[in-house]
């Protein structure tokens, strides 16, 4: 090998995966746009070894998939309620704020992203964004749709877990954190009701909502209801979720610049 193409070699070995982060808009009704993301995201991101790289919400299709094929990973974030009548079904009177333009170009980037196969982790919104666009539904308000429920909105700081999620002994989630039960929190009246075909259910709440999934088809997609990027400062074990997104994400690279 020349020292250009062994230089080459050990650039792709070091280089940092690139982990797109969507977004959503500071303001809908303003001129004042921009783009918003949480900061536990980026953040976590790059401490983990990653580079972030916010998406942000434009019309273009073929910008959105040009950015998933060259980012390594895919994180879909959190944010407001998906419009029902993408699963099937008409407004329930509890439906929240919606961002139909959001849901639109998400399920898109999701479906190929997913096509793609690319390491992808769908986070509270973004969890519910995962299953619906592989054909999944949704309970549109949990405590008036679902009898004995938790409150699954809490008052606590974000930062604090308020309910335990059981994890199973064979699923992503207990590779990445070594355990079978999480103390989480919880900020979400939405939830997964019907799994999409090919989803397998890896983490629930002892009132039976759905609190994690992995799909059987790809090779790593995870869906988590609870956010993990709002306690990993206070809770180092939280940290492991991006530390393993990272490695994973940096193990597939082959120079996707």
């Amino acid at each position: 090998m020349t020292q250009v193409g062994s230089n080459q070699a050990l650039n792709i070995i070091f280089m940092r995966p690139l982990i797109g982060i969507t977004s959503t808009k500071i303001s809908h009704d303003t001129p004042y746009y921009g783009a918003y993301v949480a900061d536990g995201y980026f953040t976590g991101i790059a401490k983990a070894g990653g580079i972030p790289l916010i998406l942000p919400l434009v019309e273009e299709e073929e910008i959105w998939r040009e950015s998933i094929e060259r980012v390594d990973g895919v994180i879909f974030t959190g944010g407001l309620d998906i419009h029902p009548q993408l699963y099937g079904e008409g407004l329930h009177p509890k439906i929240g704020e919606l961002y139909p333009f959001r849901d639109r170009l998400e399920l898109a980037a999701a479906r190929y992203a997913m096509d793609l196969d690319k390491p992808v982790i769908g986070i509270c919104r973004g969890c519910q964004i995962l299953n619906v666009a592989q054909g999944g539904s949704l309970y549109q308000d949990i405590n008036s749709q679902k009898e004995g429920c938790y409150q699954h909105v809490q008052t606590a700081p974000r930062e604090e877990g308020t309910h335990y999620v059981e994890l199973e002994s064979d699923s992503r989630l207990y590779e990445i954190f070594g355990r079978t039960r999480l103390f989480t929190n919880s900020f979400h009246h939405q939830a997964v009701k019907e799994l999409a075909p090919g989803f397998r259910k890896v983490a629930a709440a002892k009132d039976g909502i759905i609190e994690g999934f992995q799909s059987e088809t790809h090779t790593f997609v995870l869906g988590i209801q609870f956010h993990p990027e709002m306690m990993w400062q206070k809770d180092p074990d939280m940290f492991r979720l991006a530390l393993y997104f990272c490695a994973l994400c940096k193990s597939g690279k082959v120079g996707s610049y």
